[in-house]
């Protein structure tokens, strides 16, 4: 009678959700949410990733300032709404979802997390031993023929 009831205990167990599963339930329940929200373009998610954004542009705006480096780095021309950061978080997280499930925070945070990787893919800073050097002027024929003096 013992052996059964340890066995119906543990079988019970073993079937209640353990918390990596209601995490990444809650975190497909938001980025449900998510999803219909960017269709609407409106929403708290949408509002809070896109503050979100806002402090990530902040930060990534100044190339060294408060000691922070840039997380991302979209071209000059190319304006970001809550919609496009909703579908760049969701792309990311779909991408990587096994290793989102894994981080024990709240879902919009974790969706912030993925919103900052996904801007960091799409928008890659270039380090600036990579940026182009502007090229050296040619010594004109008159500085040429000075220096032969």
């Amino acid at each position: 009678m013992k052996t059964a009831l340890a066995i119906a205990s543990l079988g019970f167990v073993c079937v209640l959700p353990q918390p990596g599963w209601a995490q990444q339930k809650n975190l497909e329940k938001a980025v449900g949410v998510l999803e219909q929200q960017a269709k609407r373009g409106r929403g708290e998610f949408i509002s809070y990733l896109s503050g979100a954004a806002t402090a990530y542009r902040w930060i990534s705006s100044e190339p060294d300032g408060m000691g922070a480096r840039q997380a991302y780095c979209p071209p000059p021309n190319r304006l970001l709404d809550g919609r496009a950061y909703a579908r760049i978080a969701i792309d990311e997280y779909r991408r990587a979802k096994a290793e989102y499930v894994k981080v024990p925070d709240y879902p919009l945070q974790v969706l912030t997390l993925a919103l900052v990787r996904g801007l960091a893919t799409q928008f890659p800073c270039t380090p600036p031993e990579a940026a182009a050097l502007p090229a050296v002027p040619a010594p004109s024929a008159a500085a040429a023929e000075q220096k032969m003096e």
